[in-house]
Formats: structure tokens, C-alpha cells, sequence
């Protein structure tokens, strides 16, 4: 089943991008299923944070923003919607906190196929935890954007690690 994440979620995910106007991740959704958590999300980007608009393409940079905000939107939509085994007892508002140990190890198979339009464009990421070591859980991730819902004008696997947190305040 495909849950909505709301407004709320979406703004404490993006916090960070608020202040330079970079939150590009307009809604999104979320949907479960065997061991893979799966994001769906439209995006615009109205103005580039840092090309003229006459430049006018997505590229790289704007692609790595844009999985940011699916990561972070996912984690944190995925924590209240109780999708992680891992985070059963952490809330939205803890993660956020914590979010900073968040890393990405490797982008591997990233392929640009064709140009894909700025003011409407969507997003796909489908995130499979793989496995814990220590205080990290390794992840996979598949994304991809496109101008279209088939989302494969650009993709990429991701592989990060993720916080195993405790809140012992809950």
C-alpha cells in the first residue's frame, strides 16, 4: 500500500534546504514491500542555486540534491510510517537530529541518459537494508529521475550507511 508523506514530514526532511531555497522535493510517497522500501516524489526546480537560469538542464549536482531529499525524506517518512525494523522506537524528530551521520559510500552505474526538464520532473528511490556492522546499517539504493513516472532519464545505485540509533528517551 502507497502512503502519502505529508507536508510536515516533508519539512522536517528538507529542513536544511529551506534556507537557501533549495528544496527541489515538492511531495512524494512511500510504499513497502518484501524488504525494499520504495519512494516515489515529484520535484521542480524553478531556479538553479547556482547557474543562470539560462543554463536551464538538470545535471549532476541538482542529481545528487535531489537523491539527498529522497534519502532523507524516505528515512524520516519511512520512521513515522513504522516501516524500519531498525527504528521501531525512534521518532521522526530524533532521527532529524541525528541525520548528520548519515553517509554515502559509493555511487556506482550512474548513467545520464537523456535531458530531463526542470519545472516538472520525477523521482524514484527504492532502498533495501542489507545489513548491520557495529553502529551502521549498510544500504542499497536504486534511483532514478526522469519526466516521467518510468523515471530512467537518469539513474544510479547508491550504496550508504545509516545510524543505528537508540532513543533512550522514548
Amino acid at each position: 500500500m502507497e502512503t502519502i508523506i505529508s507536508e510536515e514530514i516533508i519539512k522536517k526532511a528538507l529542513i536544511t534546504y529551506s534556507a537557501k531555497n533549495t528544496r527541489y522535493l515538492t511531495t512524494a510517497s512511500i510504499s513497502q514491500s518484501d524488504n525494499i522500501i520504495k519512494l516515489n516524489a515529484t520535484f521542480s526546480i524553478k531556479e538553479s542555486c547556482y547557474l543562470s537560469p539560462a543554463s536551464g538542464h538538470f545535471n549532476a549536482i541538482e542529481a545528487l540534491m535531489c537523491f539527498n531529499q529522497m534519502v532523507y525524506v524516505q528515512l524520516l517518512g519511512g520512521i513515522n510510517e513504522k516501516m524500519f525494523d531498525f527504528y521501531q522506537n525512534i521518532t521522526p524528530d530524533y532521527f532529524n537530529q541525528n541525520r548528520r551521520k548519515v553517509y554515502i559510500l559509493d555511487f556506482e552505474k550512474v548513467k545520464f541518459k537523456k535531458q530531463i526538464d526542470n519545472n516538472l520532473f520525477y523521482g524514484i528511490l527504492e532502498l533495501k537494508p542489507l545489513h548491520k556492522i557495529g553502529d551502521k546499517i549498510y544500504v542499497d539504493c536504486h534511483f532514478g529521475f526522469g519526466n516521467d513516472t518510468n523515471c530512467n532519464c537518469f539513474t544510479g545505485r547508491v550504496k550508504l550507511f545509516i545510524p543505528v540509533l537508540e532513543n533512550k528517551h522514548n
